[in-house]
């Protein structure tokens, strides 16, 4: 009868595991009129992809990559601690037809600009975080539109 228990009770705990959702962070770069946007969908164990975008559609299909398991740790660890400080990002000027928007959005937080400086470390850490995810994705900092989107 005990193994029974035990039987179900790992069998409840296996279905509560399996549907727990996968917990990515959506890192989504708005592009201008001289650059495409991006958006790059990261999970904890470092399977990422991107897609291309052009006035928020996507333009052609995600293309898979691998995040450096160290960057990917220190990148949840840093949205953690900005969500729990309430980052902010210190207001800037932007050209309407040049400028652009990034922002992530994690577990329900959304992050303010971050195209606009950081106003702390936290900012600073993950502006580094977001550099070495968008290297790691083949992505230019400034996705030209006559330049091929991702190389392949």
């Amino acid at each position: 009868m005990q193994a029974r228990a035990t039987l179900l009770t790992a069998l409840a705990i296996a279905t509560c595991v399996a549907a727990a959702p996968h917990d990515s962070a959506v890192i989504v770069n708005s592009g201008s009129t001289n650059s495409f946007g991006y958006s790059i969908q990261v999970w904890p164990d470092g399977t990422a992809s991107v897609t291309m975008q052009r006035r928020g559609n996507a333009v052609g299909t995600p293309k898979p990559f691998t995040v450096p398991a160290a960057t990917v740790t220190r990148f949840f660890a840093d949205l953690a601690a900005a969500r729990t400080a309430n980052l902010a990002t210190a207001p800037c000027m932007k050209s309407v037809s040049f400028g652009t928007s990034m922002h992530v959005t994690w577990q329900g937080w959304k992050s303010p600009d971050l195209s606009c400086p950081a106003k702390d470390a936290q900012g600073d850490a993950l502006l580094s975080d977001l550099a070495a995810i968008r290297q790691a994705a083949g992505l230019a900092e400034t996705p030209l539109l006559q330049s091929p989107p991702l190389e392949e």
